[in-house]
């Protein structure tokens, strides 16, 4: 059976880009395997049969969660699932969510930038160790159950692109994969939805998508082998910041046991900024808010080009909305990569449904609102190199081959606080106000691995370090990736990575277990000690190589109103000119943080 290969952020880093745009109907069943009488189970809902890898996993792939969110379902809460008709072979991935192809997950298959998916995406996949039916209900087994939720911005990602048969089988877990709508798709704040009736009138659909598949989970995963009073969403990226959501969010509440949230964050838009915003007001420039484009903009644009006859504001423009294919609706989305300043619409809105109108952070500090179970909140050293590693201002590609940092002392320094204050914002400030909320089973890490290897001049580990994502295959244990796998990872030091994964894969599935990584699910690592043992003790988890100093708990803190002060008493702020400047880059990652500091007064010049 043909394996699947984890499809990471950085897959294509050292690969010219090519390949033309093709037809929408794209072949996303990867995998397409042979269905095995020993998966066959019965759920509430019909009867299923999954697959079995070479390795033994269990496999259950494309379950239905919820109907298609289509025609008059599209902006619409997402409605139970009907019971199947016959039995199910989940045997397949289904389409993605529709999105742009990005480039750093590219099958290949299509030029990014090209619209891809399908509207009718909401699926589950589901990963067990080898249990027969008859065994799970005989010896009573309840496996804890981790759910992930991908990253992507909220705009891009699908379930496919993660192999968890490693983690799943040395850890003896249930791994569920979820695909939730994307974009302009899973997160739109327009008046008319508001008119709508109850749950309908939200603005966040992906994330009421995700509650949804929680809730399909809770009431099935015990056929599966899972404990239903024992689930553990975690995510990365915009996963992550997802996880936290539904930390704060009253409809999630009840149903998951635990949190992870990688290289997550906190960032909310209103109501009112995400339909509709004043581009020239002083205080949006730099600012999070500015980063997307409004419900407004976006309309007027599909206006403009005359596929509404509408404005935004103006009657039924909901109506000529819905009445658009979703091709017709991605093309007033601006094409351009991740890190474009105005790539989709503002997603995770604070619509007073899902996400309560006061923000998340506001949320966390009163634990009779938010999910009030234990939580690791955690942030990879050099986060922000990723994103760097593809800014043309500050490095020079030639052929997409060979990369060259224009000012090494600027970059170096640059990535570094605003690796920082995405720290702060994910880690370090959640952490603190769920704390003060009375709940004391928190957690927190760095990831630190940045052994990465040198090629033809190249310092990868200079370059990357630990950047964004880089920590998804310790914890997957899967380190396949394609072609690139010689060049993200250092053939002399693989003994040290596997050690380094077993140990993560350890933590991880001991705190779904129990609430706690403690020393490993083998019970021989370092004790992960809590963020806050007594007051003014701040201990976080580094997770690095042996030879780099190994797993560790240090004092650490690293709040967001300190990084200025922090930045001033750093000798290297003496050669940045314009400080004002610097400041302000490093702020436009951290929501709101414009408005409520002045970056160009709290500096010493």
């Amino acid at each position: 059976m043909k394996k699947i290969i984890t499809k990471f952020y950085i897959i294509l880093l050292l690969v010219t880009i090519s390949g033309c745009e093709t037809s929408k109907s794209i072949n996303y069943d990867l995998n397409v395997n042979k269905a095995s009488t020993e998966t066959y189970r019965v759920t509430n809902n019909s009867e299923i049969i999954g697959s079995i890898d070479s390795s033994g996993i269990y496999k259950w792939l494309g379950i239905p969660y919820a109907q298609k969110p289509i025609n008059d379902l599209r902006w619409r809460a997402p409605r139970e699932i009907e019971n199947y008709s016959k039995k199910y072979e989940a045997i397949s991935f289904k389409k993605p969510c529709v999105q742009f192809q990005s480039s750093l997950t590219n099958n290949g298959l299509v030029k990014p930038g090209a619209v891809v998916g399908s509207e009718d995406c909401l699926y589950l996949n589901i990963y067990s160790p080898a249990l027969s039916k008859d065994q799970i209900s005989k010896d009573n087994i309840n496996l804890p159950v981790m759910v992930w939720i991908h990253g992507g911005g909220n705009t891009t990602g699908m379930p496919s692109e993660y192999n968890p048969e490693i983690f799943v089988k040395s850890e003896n877990i249930i791994f569920v994969s979820i695909a939730y709508r994307l974009g302009i798709f899973g997160w739109l704040s327009h008046p008319e939805l508001r008119e709508q009736n109850d749950i309908d009138s939200s603005s966040n659909f992906g994330l009421l998508d995700q509650i949804m598949a929680l809730k399909w989970i809770k009431e099935n995963i015990q056929f599966f082998g899972g404990n239903p009073n024992n689930i553990t969403i975690f995510g990365e990226s915009a996963g992550g910041q997802n996880v936290i959501a539904l930390y704060s969010s009253p409809l999630a509440k009840g149903l998951f046991d635990r949190a992870i949230s990688q290289s997550g964050g906190t960032s909310v838009t209103s109501i009112k900024d995400a339909e509709k915003i004043n581009r020239s007001d002083p205080s949006y420039i730099s600012s999070y808010k500015n980063r997307h484009v409004t419900t407004e903009e976006w309309v007027n644009i599909l206006n403009k080009k005359g596929l509404i006859p509408s404005k935004f504001g103006e009657k039924n423009n909901l109506f000529d909305l819905r009445s658009l294919d979703s091709l017709s609706l991605m093309s007033g989305i601006d094409k351009g990569e991740f890190w474009s300043s105005q790539r989709d619409l503002a997603r995770i809105i604070s619509d007073n449904v899902v996400i309560p109108e006061e923000g998340i952070l506001e949320t966390l500090k009163d634990a009779s609102k938010h999910a009030n179970v234990p939580v690791i909140l955690g942030i990879n050293k050099d986060e922000n190199k990723l994103f760097n590693f593809f800014n043309k201002d500050l490095v020079r590609n030639l052929f997409n081959r060979f990369f060259l940092v224009k000012d090494p002392f600027y970059y170096d320094i640059l990535s570094d606080y605003q690796s920082l204050a995405w720290r702060s914002n994910g880690l370090d400030t959640p952490a603190d106000i769920i704390h003060q909320s009375g709940q004391n089973n928190i957690y927190t890490y760095r990831f630190d691995w940045d052994e990465e290897p040198k090629i033809l001049g190249m310092d990868f580990s200079l370059l990357l370090g630990a950047a964004h994502a880089f920590e998804i295959p310790f914890i997957m244990g899967d380190f396949d990736l394609g072609g690139q796998t010689s060049f993200i990872y250092d053939k002399d030091k693989i003994k040290e990575r596997n050690i380094l994964s077993a140990s993560m894969m350890q933590y991880w599935s001991e705190f779904a277990k129990n609430g706690n990584p403690d020393r490993g699910s083998n019970k021989n690592l370092a004790r992960w000690e809590k963020w806050k043992t007594f007051e003014g003790d701040s201990k976080i988890m580094i997770l690095d190589t042996i030879s780099s100093g190994g797993s560790r708990i240090i004092n650490s803190h690293v709040p967001i109103d300190a990084l200025v002060e922090t930045f001033n008493n750093d000798p290297r702020s003496k050669k940045i000119e314009d400080k004002c400047a610097f400041l302000e880059v490093v702020f436009s990652w951290v929501d709101n943080w414009k408005e409520k500091n002045n970056s160009c007064i709290n500096y010493e010049s």
